[in-house]
């Protein structure tokens, strides 16, 4: 009777873990982003794989900042929801004091199609929008365009908005810096910050030489120049860069308001 005991017990009891073994939650699986380059992205960071505009969940409380455009933005020729690499201008933005939280960019869209395909992120402080190359690849002009940048931004509901110039485009040099005269008018009336960061890679209306690839993005080098210089414009539109004195350093009394004493 007492081996006949100890028989059920033990039959029951590897029943029980079979069944709880089968109700586990399966691994969830996570790409990481390094960053580098002047007080941005320090290590790895986490970031929970995600689909066409699922929000990636933020890592420091900084500025959350939501992204949206083409391959200049998803690094190449590729889905940005496939994670952050060496060439996505991002990867070189964020960390200490900003955030990465989601957005939608894939390789050969236009901004009609981003309009179409990205979803809302929640909480979003400062999206940054660069767009169009493709359109003037295809002949679209900025007139048919410009409501899809207003989809876009009706989506995401940031605080703030920037709109990226384009970067040279060497086939159609003419064509691209009239549609970036266009877009800049546009932000400007729909009080939208309007940035050119492309400064690095601009020889006139073409890319400088050593800049691009193949005249249409840049190189590795281009792209990290390319995440600081927008990292700056983040956290300038953010406020992120008012510092407030340090305790220890005498005030300065050009700085003291009128009838006020230090």
């Amino acid at each position: 009777m007492r081996r006949a005991t100890f028989a059920r017990v033990a039959l029951v009891g590897a029943v029980v873990a079979t069944l709880a073994a089968g109700c586990a939650a399966p691994p969830t699986e996570a790409t990481s982003a390094s960053g580098s380059g002047s007080g941005s992205g320090s290590g790895a960071i986490a970031q929970a794989a995600a689909g066409p505009g699922e929000a990636v969940a933020p890592t420091s409380g900084g500025v959350r900042v939501a992204i949206v455009g083409d391959s200049l933005t998803a690094g190449g020729g590729r889905l940005l929801s496939e994670g952050l690499t060496a060439d996505t201008w991002m990867t070189y933005a964020q960390g200490d004091g900003v955030d990465y939280v989601g957005g939608y960019a894939k390789g050969g869209s236009t901004v009609q199609e981003q309009a179409a395909a990205v979803r809302p992120v929640a909480d979003v402080d400062v999206l940054v929008l660069m767009s169009g190359t493709n359109d003037v690849r295809l002949g679209t002009g900025f007139a048919e365009s410009a409501s899809s940048y207003d989809a876009i931004v009706d989506t995401i509901r940031p605080e703030h908005v920037v709109v990226a110039a384009i970067p040279p485009y060497d086939r159609a040099p003419r064509a691209a810096a009239r549609y970036e005269a266009q877009l800049e008018r546009y932000v400007a009336d729909k009080g939208w910050t309007f940035t050119d960061p492309w400064g690095f890679a601009r020889a006139g209306d073409v890319f400088a030489a050593g800049t691009t690839v193949d005249g249409i993005h840049p190189t590795t080098a281009g792209y990290e120049a390319l995440g600081h210089a927008l990292r700056d414009v983040v956290l300038d539109v953010a406020g992120a860069r008012v510092a407030a004195p340090q305790a220890d350093s005498p005030a300065d009394p050009a700085d003291t308001p009128p009838g006020t004493t230090s």
